[in-house]
């Protein structure tokens, strides 16, 4: 992660030259030849990095680097905190500035003296390069795992030599690629099997590779292992010698000197005419494939390529594939089949003991269905004793076993040269991912936040930071390194996980390169250790090791819940002075640590979901601060911000809000009241959610925020339709957007909405309104669109069904009317439509090709329909339409005929409309970004009661607290009457 650290430090120079030249004085040249210095180091780091992975010298050296970076960075924050102006006013404010100026001098003295020293280092460092012989980046020709593979013997060739009986689940998948090679058309075409590393790829395409059907069917058959650092021209060799190998023709003289153009001719000339099938096997990339396909003629004789590849992109971007199979890891079943026939081979016939089948599925659930990571750690066990706390202790070190056993050598580095061959900013990222617990589901957005607050992203013109994250995301997921658990309507990541084995990894790898630190009660730290970022998982219950000042922590990142017996209490976050990211999410504080406001270097702060009642005027020291969380620790907690809020001129994203029961069927969002100067705040991109309480001047302020992307507001009444066009006017970024009407009779006018934001994709509207706005038809790429409370007497299924790109479409009481009618073309895009609670609606016409990618229909309470659209309609696909009526007796249950796509489930128990509650995860978001749009969870009875249950115990947290709020302050009062009293009496004495 040196390439990373370095050019933060550039940068932070760079700012520090540029926007605190005045502070530096005659420090400012020594601080430029600095950044000179280094920027010229970062230049051969990328090749350095690349060959720390097999060279020992030279990771020392990278270390060196990266220590060097680290050092200057906490020497300029350490600067910059002796320099933060006084806060304050009169006499005793003036004594304090002079002071400060004396504080600045011996400051810059100290710098000057720092920063010399620094350059003494980087002089030695750069001195010690010439023994390594480092390449610059733009001469670096090879591919990063270069080195790596050459020094490495390749851990890939064991996959080539598996006996059938140590194959397990692989029947279906060999027989489907085996029907795929000898059928279909005679052209050319290629075959694709994608999977992450360790599934099973080689193993199955070799299985099929060796198979007679294959065998028989083509006449010539070649094998090529891929390197991560192949060219086109050894490609080509190793495919020429192993046609010839295989009928035992004679080399050509000269073959290893021969050009590409001259191995091509020599294969097309020898496959001219004739059937053969060749695999690549570990492709990752397709640079090479663009030479290398023209030595593979077709000749319509039904000749076939095979990839295998960890990367989806490389499969998808090879214009003569044909069939690309994702190989999935083992079903639970398989891979406990498998890992009996390793752990107990031998051994009671491979059948596991009654006194270990508990701990050896929790030691198999670690594998997650991975075959390598089965095969290796059944094979350790096969070792050990057969005893349950022999077993246990492999359970509990499963990194340390990683570390240091041979048997997790060919595992590891066959799971890092994903990891080596991804580019450094790449790196990163993915190493962050292993700060999250075990089996923990990272949300897109929010992981997406903490890559661009670590300074992870590179700027792309046109694009902001979170997109560009979006991108190194989506690309982690194609080289199938990240899993995804859940994708919404707009195929995007919702929440994503680590394979645990590959997890186990970068942990070692993440703390051996002082990236992160996980404290967990099993693992302990030294006093000596740096820690850059620190992961404080739920299971560790004790306080962080007394003593220890963490002066160079930059990040620290708290998973553990309300009921957690850790402390947070006034000592836990002294020594954090340099902190950047802080997220608290889920922890046990009551109140704001008064330690945080002094926090000046603080970019990130999460509170969402602490029981933090009130954040302090002070907070307006935080001047860096960038995003604040405060999600759902509102309403029982914070109702209103403090002015100091409008101080944080760099804050990007506030977001306040939460959800509550509002009846038996319906949740209720709430947001929060801010300061009167929040449109002082230009820089803010997300906020919600404001409520305006019918509040013009906070609805004029709100239109100064002119780089809003997503927006919620609150508490809206009739009187502000004016003022809201004319603030929603001038937010031409806007992206989303979240407005609630302060009743629900409450009426809206939003017709005077003359420019509407033109890039609007997601639009909740939850207010009565007396006609549709015009405007909502004409947002091109609108995606989705909620609209509750409406009542609308003109149909809105055919006001909107121009819209091209909406995918979702809610109508929740919506429409007074009788009858939903959408024409041929209508709504090209639409996904889901949902009907809540039209409570006169009798009849749902669509006409046939309208709506033809519908995968899913919700009808809820809607108790006087009696037509909806059948099968002549083409509403309905291969996927499942899902109705869902409340009332067992209403009339569509009697008159629908039975139809295969449609099901009809009467729930019983009333719909609940949740979203982000999070009290159980069943209640999920769906949307991401969740402040202006809610999902709905049709629950059973059970759930619902459930629900019922935590609101309860949420209460209850409350109540406990202010019950514990009111005895301190009894005992407080009964202390100072002592006191008072004594003193009197020592008086009178």
């Amino acid at each position: 992660m040196a390439m990373i650290a370095v050019r933060l430090v550039v940068e932070k120079l760079g700012t520090l030259l540029a926007e605190e030249a005045q502070l530096l004085g005659g420090v400012g040249r020594g601080v430029a030849e600095l950044q000179d210095d280094l920027e010229s180091m970062r230049s051969f780091l990328q090749d350095a990095e690349a060959r720390s992975e097999s060279d020992k010298g030279v990771k020392t050296w990278v270390k060196q680097v990266r220590d060097v970076a680290y050092n200057t960075e906490d020497i300029l924050e350490e600067f910059l905190l002796r320099l933060s102006p006084p806060q304050g006013s009169g006499f005793f404010h003036i004594l304090h500035k002079g002071y400060h100026h004396l504080r600045q001098l011996r400051a810059r003295h100290r710098l000057a003296v720092q920063i010399e020293e620094v350059k003494r280092k980087v002089k030695a460092i750069s001195e010690r390069r010439n023994a390594f012989s480092f390449k610059r980046i733009e001469e670096a020709t090879t591919s990063p795992a270069t080195t790596t593979l050459q020094t490495w013997n390749d851990p890939r060739l064991a996959s080539l030599f598996l006996d059938d009986a140590d194959v397990v689940g692989i029947e279906n998948p060999k027989s489907l690629l085996i029907s795929w090679l000898v059928g279909g058309e005679q052209n050319l075409t290629a075959v694709s099997v994608v999977g992450m590393g360790g599934v099973g790829k080689t193993t199955l395409v070799k299985k099929v590779y060796d198979s007679q059907a294959v065998k028989k069917y083509f006449d010539h058959h070649a094998w090529i292992t891929v390197s991560q650092s192949f060219t086109a021209a050894e490609l080509l060799r190793a495919a020429l010698k192993d046609f010839l190998e295989e009928i035992k023709e004679p080399i050509p003289q000269g073959i290893d000197t021969m050009d590409e153009r001259q191995l091509i001719n020599k294969l097309r000339v020898y496959l001219q005419q004739k059937r053969y099938v060749v695999v690549f096997d570990d492709v990752w990339s397709t640079n090479a494939w663009e030479v290398v396909k023209l030595a593979l003629p077709d000749s319509c004789c039904g000749s076939r390529i095979i990839f295998t590849t960890r990367i989806g992109d490389v499969a998808a971007s090879i214009e003569t594939t044909s069939h690309v199979y994702h190989l999935q890891p083992l079903p639970e079943e398989e891979a406990w089949t498998l890992f009996c026939m390793k752990a107990f081979r031998g051994e009671n016939n491979g059948i596991c003991s009654k006194e270990l089948g508990e701990m050896s599925y929790k030691i198999l659930n670690k594998c997650g269905g991975l075959p390598l990571a089965i095969v290796t750690i059944g094979s350790l066990l096969s070792k050990k004793n057969k005893h349950l706390l022999e077993w246990k202790k492999v359970h509990d070190s499963l990194s340390a076993e990683a570390k240091s056993n041979s048997n997790f050598e060919t595992l590891e580095r066959i799971l890092l040269l994903s990891y080596i061959d991804l580019p450094y900013h790449l790196k990163c990222c993915f190493l962050y991912l292993s700060v999250f617990p075990e089996d923990y589901l990272i949300k897109r957005m929010k992981l997406i936040r903490l890559w661009v607050i670590e300074r992870f992203v590179e700027e792309k013109p046109g694009l902001t930071a979170e997109e560009v994250a979006e991108d190194y995301l989506n690309e982690l997921v194609s080289r199938n390194m990240i899993q995804v658990v859940e994708t919404d309507y707009f195929n995007r990541v919702m929440t994503c996980r680590v394979h645990d084995i590959m997890r186990e990894i970068i942990q070692l790898k993440s703390r051996d390169e002082s990236f992160a630190m996980i404290l967990l009660n099993d693992r302990r730290m030294s006093m000596e250790e740096k820690v850059r970022r620190m992961s404080i998982h739920g299971s560790c219950e004790e306080e962080l090791p007394s003593g220890m000042r963490f002066t160079s922590l930059r990040s620290l990142l708290v998973f553990v819940s309300t009921s957690s017996s850790m402390s947070l209490g006034k000592t836990f976050f002294k020594g954090f002075k340099l902190l950047g990211v802080l997220e608290l999410e889920g922890a046990p504080l009551y109140e704001f640590p008064p330690e945080l406001t002094e926090m000046i270097h603080l970019r990130y702060l999460s509170l969402r979901r602490t029981m933090i009642n009130k954040l302090p005027e002070s907070i307006g020291k935080l001047k860096k601060l960038e995003i604040l969380d405060l999600k759902h620790c509102l309403r029982t907690c914070i109702s209103s911000l403090p002015n100091g809020i409008s101080k944080l001129k760099n804050l990007c994203q506030l977001r306040g809000y939460g959800y509550y029961l509002e009846s038996s069927t319906m949740l209720a969002t709430y947001g929060m009241n801010l300061p009167g100067k929040i449109g002082e705040l230009t820089n803010l991109q997300k906020l919600g959610n404001v409520e305006v309480n019918g509040n013009g001047d906070m609805l004029r302020e709100l239109g100064k925020l002119t780089q809003l992307r997503r927006l919620g507001i609150l508490e809206l009444t009739q009187e502000n339709g004016m003022k809201l066009c004319s603030s929603l006017e001038k937010l031409k970024h806007l992206t989303a957007l979240y407005m609630v009407s302060i009743s629900t009779s409450e009426p809206l006018h939003l017709n005077s909405l003359s420019s509407c934001p033109q890039f609007l994709q997601r639009l909740y509207l939850k207010s009565s309104l007396l006609t549709l706005p015009k405007w909502i038809a004409s947002l091109q790429y609108l995606a989705k669109l909620v609209l509750q409370y409406s009542n609308l007497h003109d149909d809105p299924l055919k006001s909107l069904q121009g819209l091209p790109n909406l995918v979702v479409l809610e109508l929740r009481e919506a429409f007074a009317g009788e009858e939903l009618c959408c024409n041929i073309g209508g709504y090209p895009r639409l996904q889901k439509l949902s009907l809540h609670q039209l409570s006169q609606l009798k009849c749902v016409r669509v006409e046939q090709g309208a709506m033809p990618g519908l995968l899913q229909l919700n009808i809820v309470a809607c108790e006087k329909l009696e037509a909806v659209p059948m099968a002549e309609s083409d509403l309905f696909n291969s996927d499942i339409a899902l109705t869902r009526i409340a009332d067992p007796e209403a009339p569509l249950l009697r008159l629908m005929p039975p139809h295969p796509a449609f099901s009809i489930q009467p729930t019983g128990y009333p719909s609940i409309i949740l979203d982000v509650l999070e009290l159980k995860e069943a209640v999920k978001i769906k949307d991401g970004e969740s402040e202006a749009y809610i999902f709905e969870i049709e629950t059973n009875g059970q759930a619902y009661e459930d629900m019922q249950t935590q609101n309860q115990h949420l209460l209850q947290q409350v109540a406990e607290r202010d019950d514990y709020n009111i005895k301190l302050c009894i005992v407080v009062t009964c202390l100072s009457f002592l006191v008072y009293h004594l003193i009197v009496c020592c008086y009178v004495m």
